[in-house]
């Protein structure tokens, strides 16, 4: 079977509702997971609270261990359990943000570990509280080295989106399905929908790639 560009054409607008529905819940999912997987990164490095950090570490050892999808079904049927109905969009968004916080988390972690002790104990023999040093003395130093993988965790979180078409979440992965279900167009589909992932997804990488070099230097 030939490969029709005149088919690509044609799909390429009729996937963009779904190409704008995957970067809203990317770009949620980001702000969200990013935010609480930095705070939980800040709180492992603290030393505070030992019952806490164990079930932070819990937490991170099981988002990590596990395949998203199970995570998907998880908050897709337990919310309801606990009480708290959503809609398929903001679940996908909590599976999502959960997540990216527990890598998040450690992607933190081990960047300010990584700055040399000796650092922490200046900063504290000269007055500095355990907070201030990580914020004003660690964390902008290792704010470089988490660049590259959080710039691999994004760009996983773009991807991942995909998988939220088992809950009905109408997004880029999703609308190709329905396409294919219609009209039993299949290679074409799939070229498209790979296409926008990619464009995506490089322009993610570029942008971090900018701030590497430009802002973080």
């Amino acid at each position: 079977m030939e490969f029709d560009f005149s088919l690509v054409r044609d799909i390429a607008p009729r996937l963009l509702d779904g190409l704008v529905l995957t970067l809203e819940l990317s770009a949620w999912s980001i702000v969200i997971g990013g935010t609480i997987g930095m705070a939980m990164g800040l709180f492992r490095v603290s030393g505070v609270l030992p019952v806490l950090q164990w079930i932070v570490k819990g937490y991170v050892y099981f988002m990590r261990g596990t395949p998203l999808l199970v995570q998907i079904y998880i908050v897709f049927f337990l919310l309801p359990r606990m009480g708290l109905t959503l809609n398929p969009y903001w679940t996908g968004v909590a599976a999502l943000s959960a997540h990216l916080a527990a890598y998040v988390t450690e992607i933190c972690r081990s960047a300010i570990e990584s700055i040399p002790r000796g650092q922490g104990e200046a900063a504290i023999s000269v007055g500095l509280t355990r907070f201030q040093t990580l914020t004003i003395v660690q964390l902008p130093q290792a704010a470089k080295r988490m660049i590259p993988p959080l710039t691999n965790e994004l760009a996983s979180t773009i991807k991942n989106t995909s998988l939220l078409s088992v809950i009905a979440v109408f997004e880029l992965t999703k609308a190709g399905n329905s396409i294919i279900q219609r009209e039993f167009i299949f290679f074409e589909v799939f070229f498209v929908v790979a296409l926008y992932y990619l464009i995506v997804v490089q322009l993610v990488t570029t942008l971090a790639n900018y701030l590497e070099r430009r802002v973080f230097t």
